[in-house]
């Protein structure tokens, strides 16, 4: 029975038990597609990945990345976990603090600052392309989510890989109140084909500039602890709706705290139409051998 390293990392936090934790297999050459997507629905985390030789001159690796249900091209905090157990377990360095992950998105640029817990990884995301928007939807999302989402911006959608309906709440408060109909919310996104729906406020404060919570019951994730892609598609939204200055090209979005995941992602906006770097820190929580 083959075996291969596993691990279980923690993304967008130094902390065990908190952040968003993704299942690493690593040396995963010899697994086929459909045993990954076995082990995908076996671990039951929002994402698994698998760690492959890289098809491009190195430093790189190659990641595949499985939701429970289907693979992804694109996902933020698998691709920060995954950075880190590569890292930690010596398949590649860095040179220079700079490192390539081949993945169904392309080729994305890692940077990677610091050292062992202080160590600090950052992927310039996929471009977040502009779907739609619909305001039609307005008042049926705020229904479904238990608060009424702000009428000066319509819900948007982005697409970075995972599709990302966006919405916007007046008030912090009111993202740590929201009490989401999941089978409402898993409808909507069946029928408007997107991922799940990201609803966000922004944040007077020294800290944080947005607090930001993320739902995908339609892919079986009710709410995802800390979701990479969908803040790394939020400053796009950000700019087609003229708030970036709020926000400053540079914040920290905070997620997860309503499950007790108490997640930071970094964020770095690269251009005016809101291509972004995230990153954030991880730590490894689990390590071993997976038999399959």
């Amino acid at each position: 029975m083959p075996t291969y390293r596993f691990q279980q990392v923690d993304a967008f936090t130094a902390r065990p038990l908190f952040g968003n934790p993704v299942a690493v297999v690593l040396g995963a050459d010899g697994l086929a597609a459909e045993e990954m997507q076995r082990i995908a629905a076996w671990t039951n985390l929002s994402e698994t990945t698998f760690v492959l030789r890289p098809t491009i001159a190195r430093p790189a690796y190659r990641l595949r990345i499985f939701s429970p249900g289907h693979e992804l091209p694109f996902a933020g905090h698998p691709t920060i976990g995954s950075c880190h157990a590569v890292l930690e377990a010596g398949v590649v360095e860095a040179q220079g603090g700079r490192l390539v992950q081949e993945c169904g998105a392309g080729n994305l640029p890692l940077r990677v600052e610091g050292e062992g817990t202080g160590r600090r990884i950052a992927v310039e995301a996929p471009e977040a392309r502009f779907i739609g928007e619909l305001p039609a939807q307005a008042e049926r999302i705020s229904a479904a989510l238990g608060r009424k989402i702000a009428p000066s911006q319509p819900p948007t959608v982005f697409r970075n890989g995972p599709s990302w309906m966006f919405v916007r709440l007046e008030d912090t408060s009111e993202i740590a109140a929201l009490e989401p109909d999941m089978a409402a919310l898993a409808k909507l996104s069946r029928e408007h084909e997107v991922s799940g729906v990201a609803a966000f406020a922004l944040v007077e404060d020294a800290e944080f500039a947005v607090h930001i919570r993320c739902f995908a019951p339609a892919f079986r994730v009710p709410e995802d602890p800390v979701t990479g892609s969908a803040n790394a598609g939020l400053p796009a939204y950000l700019a087609r709706h003229r708030l970036l200055e709020r926000t400053g090209r540079e914040y920290v979005a905070t997620q997860g705290r309503e499950l007790g995941r108490d997640g930071r992602v970094f964020v770095r906006v690269l251009d005016a139409s809101g291509r972004a770097e995230i990153g954030g820190q991880a730590v490894t929580v689990v390590e071993g051998e997976i038999s399959v």
